[in-house]
């Protein structure tokens, strides 16, 4: 569809250059209105279970190579649901003992719900995990709190191998506990051992902060180094207006100013305890003049510059 793609960024408030940050976080509200414009747009009802058919091995990092290095589906799915909030923090799941079943459930819906999102989901866990099984893993049940019309039921129960619920009290998918037991092919204790502390890092950097907010503090340490730190600057490299970005912040609770003055002084302590002299730092943070560093650090820390690398030296806690 012409223009179909324009329509999308526009429709969401998101840009490519967002999109293509391996780092970036997209709020609850913003995933929502994705799914429903997308789906719009495609015309296409069972979307998710297109976009799960062609996601490419590795689209998820870490979270599923730590998945795909664990011995057993079971273990696969613990890890899963471990690391979820990597990518995705605004929904709670949990795996439920069911007596003979094991359900992987969610548990808390997000605020701005994207039920075709939870499609997504189960069918990737299930095309991923007979691939990593060499099985033809089934499911016990499939089962979703929203509708869908009455006309695609069929796909989703090919695509499942199983009865799908659309309309159910709960949105799950359920195995058989001596299907999990299935070791995968992919095991590799060595590797997972690798992973597993870059996972629990990044699961810790996850609700650093909000969506935007993280993206701009990425932005300025490259920005302040190029001499480009300024707000224009910036929002080009988001793909973004300034007065858009702006608007953004303000949702999230703080200004560019104020982030650029964090990320400053952050960059600023870790240049002073490498030993960089004041003229450098000035240039390296963007500043016109050491004397315009000098000033800021001391508004920023109560704290000159020469005093500060004295108590870095000297071991004290940043101020």
């Amino acid at each position: 569809m012409p223009g179909a793609l324009e329509r999308f960024w526009r429709a969401t408030d998101l840009t490519p250059e967002m999109i293509g940050d391996p780092e970036a976080r997209v709020s609850p509200a913003q995933f929502c209105v994705a799914w429903a414009e997308a789906a719009r747009l495609s015309g296409e009802p069972a979307l998710a279970l297109r976009i799960a058919e062609s996601i490419p091995q590795g689209a998820f990092g870490v979270v599923e190579y730590v998945c795909r290095s664990a011995p057993t589906l079971h273990e696969a799915l613990r890890q899963w649901v471990r690391y979820l909030g990597i990518l995705d923090d605004s929904v709670e799941v949990g795996l439920v003992d069911l007596g003979a079943d094991v359900a992987f459930r969610v548990i808390a819906e997000s605020e701005a719900p994207a039920p075709a999102s939870h499609e997504l989901c189960f069918a990737m866990m299930l095309l991923n995990a007979q691939r990593v099984t060499g099985t033809r893993l089934r499911p016990s049940a499939v089962r979703f709190t929203h509708r869908v019309p009455a006309a695609v039921l069929g796909r989703y129960r090919e695509l499942f191998g199983a009865d799908v619920r659309f309309g159910a009290t709960r949105t799950e998918l359920v195995f058989a506990k001596t299907a999990l037991d299935t070791p995968l092919t992919t095991a590799d204790p060595n590797l997972h051992a690798i992973l597993l502390p870059t996972a629990e890092e990044k699961l810790g950097r996850s609700a650093a902060g909000p969506p935007l907010t993280d993206q701009v503090r990425r932005a300025l340490r490259v920005a302040l180094s190029s001499d480009d730190a300024q707000l224009v600057g910036v929002a080009r490299r988001l793909g973004m207006t300034a007065r858009s970005l702006q608007r953004r912040l303000q949702d999230e609770g703080t200004s560019f100013q104020s982030l650029r003055d964090e990320t400053r002084r952050t960059l600023a302590d870790r240049y002073l305890g490498q030993g960089l002299s004041v003229a450098e730092i000035s240039f390296l943070l963007g500043f016109s003049e050491p004397s315009a560093f000098f000033r800021a650090f001391k508004r920023w820390t109560g704290l000159t510059p020469i005093e500060r690398r004295a108590t870095l030296h000297a071991g004290a806690p940043a101020s």
